[in-house]
């Protein structure tokens, strides 16, 4: 099965990458993956990309466990603790939800800066539900439709690297919405799709983050405003990661970099924060 129009605008929809059967909207600007994957396809996905030995996303599911619970250590990086900060910690924050909770890493985090918020945690993959709750986290094993189940409103919905990987987009924006209190918000972070001007020389088709059914949606500030917007979310401030993420034994990492300081690279990850009004 595939989409024959726009998943969040109905708009008309053309082709744009033949490997990955990638569409873009002609309306809101949206590249998306055209075909529709099952809830069993992703997670096996998720169970191979997490749980198994020498896995790609191992260090989250393993690594990042091990040093909270044998050396008390919580790195969450500069920029998500950044936007914690801003609209969690240093607001009259009293509820979070997370979509896409992991292991626990930032629940954790947040327990460890003010344990009288109450943190929730939405996690599709068992194992790493599991781990949460070994870390006694209040999290719950499925997909973002648990959301709808649970009877309270949040103050802030947040979802790190995750909202690329929600088919359902549509659906998730809608209960994302009802689920927020008035002047709640929603923080996150995602791959910047136009990281691939970066790469002049690359081949046709080539993606430089996660292929499908991984990553299903792929933005750019402007496509990831204008979902938002058509959400009736207001606010809403994007802003790019400006440097590349430390890569010291490669040779592009300064070449980006010196670019980077010339305004002349497109930045890893985008960062958004919107707020529901009334």
């Amino acid at each position: 099965m595939t989409y024959c129009k726009c998943k969040v605008c109905n708009g008309e929809i053309e082709q744009i990458n033949e490997k990955f059967n990638l569409g873009k909207c002609s309306n809101c600007k949206l590249i998306f993956c055209l075909t529709i994957f099952s809830q069993e396809q992703f997670i096996k996905v998720y169970d191979d990309l997490y749980n198994k030995e020498n896995s790609e996303y191992q260090r989250h599911s393993k690594t990042e466990f091990d040093q909270i619970v044998k050396k008390q250590i919580i790195k969450i990086g500069y920029n998500r603790a950044k936007l914690i900060k801003r609209n969690i910690l240093k607001l009259n924050c009293q509820s979070v939800l997370e979509i896409g909770s992991g292991i626990g890493l930032i629940g954790a985090y947040i327990r460890s800066k003010n344990d009288k918020i109450d943190y929730r945690g939405i996690e599709l993959d068992k194992e790493a539900f599991y781990k949460s709750q070994q870390l006694k986290l209040n999290t719950i094993n499925g997909d973002f439709r648990e959301m709808d189940k649970i009877e309270e409103q949040f103050d802030v919905i947040m979802l790190w690297e995750v909202i690329e990987h929600l088919q359902d987009l549509n659906v998730f924006m809608d209960l994302a919405y009802k689920k927020l209190k008035v002047n709640g918000r929603i923080i996150l972070s995602t791959p910047n799709y136009n990281k691939i001007v970066n790469y002049p020389t690359r081949e046709k088709d080539q993606l430089f983050q996660n292929e499908p059914p991984v990553h299903l949606n792929f933005f750019t500030i402007t496509s990831i405003k204008n979902v938002f917007y058509s959400f009736q979310f207001q606010n809403i401030k994007v802003r790019i990661k400006k440097y590349p993420y430390l890569e010291l034994s490669k040779k592009r990492f300064y070449i980006n970099f010196v670019k980077a300081i010339f305004n002349r690279y497109e930045g890893p990850t985008i960062y958004l924060e919107a707020i529901k009004k009334g």
